[in-house]
């Protein structure tokens, strides 16, 4: 992961494509498959073996680095024939290490001699062309259309058998997740990870643990968390002492709610009335309505767990719903507050002050703050979780959160 969509201020993935691991899943399903252990993009890749000269663009980093003792070893069979420039998924289960690669778009037909019923069906093309023109573009994702699943097709597959191990290495001060065959070759898996940690999760995954891991330190993000901190001092009362601080999220909220599964969620209680423009995002994925499918789907920033509606984490849905990410999450000693601008209000107080409390709840009733990675995605995205008295739970998809939370009590 990068910091390109986490700043100071704000957090947004919306560009972002569908999850590696929610992809995969609908690939890798033959007999005896057993279960995903995980799943990366990748798109550049760079050679390490004596003999073969590397093809990467001066500019390029890659998201994979191929290593061995000669030409035609066994890491360098496997990635030779892949196209560069296009993005390839990579999927480990407890048989293989499957490559897919993304299918090019169909080039298009030819105008000269073509049927009538080409020529209607072209035309179809140009106005749905020209009604997507208005609508905003999240890298490939449409406002107002569902996160689609890309095409793939096969390209190659490493056996288990083949596979000697996982272990987290390091090229100069760059820690990878690092896959070695039985000829002493093997892949360095970089995939946008820049942690020790995320590495470690890697390994974790692959070696079947639970996909879930607390404590997730995000050193990347340690100088934007710090930094968010401290400005979030400016959104409180004096003297009040900023635990953490969340960003604003761009993204919508799902809710477990009992049997209930709410992707989007609306808010069940009484909101106040806002100043809000056409909400223009993209829509999330149809696999968001699987378990657990909201971890890969780049528009869902918030999810939260409850047996009815009258917990506190459903409040906090409620708001954020409401306020589409906007209010920002901060925890100090003695409250957990959504603070957005004063101006954000139908009917601000005047005179008023430039931030307001939307919601606020006693720190009292936070059972346990954490930071923790989940799911079988790399690079995985640091979440930070709430757990309410209630038995509720909220989770935010916010590294600079994360980051802080990690280091509470430390």
């Amino acid at each position: 992961m990068t910091s390109s969509t986490v700043g100071v201020n704000t957090t947004d993935f919306l560009a972002d494509p569908l999850g590696p691991a929610t992809v995969a899943g609908a690939l890798v399903q033959q007999p005896g498959e057993g279960r995903l252990l995980w799943a990366a993009y990748t798109t550049a890749h760079d050679v390490d073996i004596p003999g073969v000269t590397s093809t990467l663009a001066c500019d390029e980093t890659p998201d994979l680095i191929v290593w061995g003792p000669a030409r035609d070893c066994l890491a360098h069979r496997y990635v030779r024939d892949s196209s560069p420039g296009r993005r390839r998924l990579w999927t480990l289960t407890p048989q293989r290490l499957a490559l897919h690669t993304e299918v090019a778009a169909p080039l298009p037909e030819p105008s000269q001699g073509a049927s009538l019923l080409a020529k209607v069906a072209k035309l179809g093309r140009e106005l749905a062309e020209k009604v997507n023109e208005t609508r905003l573009r999240f890298g490939a994702n449409v406002e107002d259309e569902p996160v689609a699943l890309p095409t793939l097709e096969p390209l190659a597959e490493i056996p288990r058998s083949r596979i000697a191990g996982f272990e987290v290495a390091h090229r100069g001060d760059t820690p990878v997740l690092r896959l070695r065959l039985v000829d002493r070759s093997g892949i360095d898996f970089l995939v946008g990870m820049t942690d020790r940690d995320e590495c470690e999760y890697a390994v974790g995954l692959a070696n079947g643990e639970p996909s879930l891991r607390p404590g997730a330190r995000a050193e990347w993000v340690a100088k934007l968390a710090e930094k968010s901190r401290k400005l979030a001092e400016r959104l409180v009362r004096p003297g009040e002492q900023v635990l953490l601080a969340g960003t604003n999220n761009h993204g919508y909220v799902g809710v477990q709610l009992g049997r209930e599964l709410r992707v989007p969620h609306a808010p069940l209680g009484v909101m106040p009335a806002l100043n809000l423009t056409k909400l223009r995002w993209p829509r999330p994925a149809p696999t968001s309505q699987n378990p657990n499918g909201w971890l890969d789907d780049p528009t869902i920033a918030f999810w939260v767990q409850a047996d009815h509606a009258g917990r506190d984490a459903v409040a906090l849905a409620d708001m954020l719903a409401h306020t589409r990410g906007v209010a920002r999450l901060v925890l100090t000693r003695a409250r957990l507050a959504l603070v957005a601008a004063t101006k954000l209000l139908a009917t601000p107080p005047d005179p008023g002050p430039p931030m307001t409390s939307v919601l606020e709840l006693p720190a009292t009733r936070i059972r346990a703050v954490a930071a923790e990675y989940a799911g079988h995605s790399l690079p995985p995205k640091p979440l930070l979780r709430l757990d309410f008295t209630d038995g509720s739970t909220l989770r935010l998809r916010d590294p600079i959160a994360a980051r802080q939370a990690a280091l509470i009590g430390r």
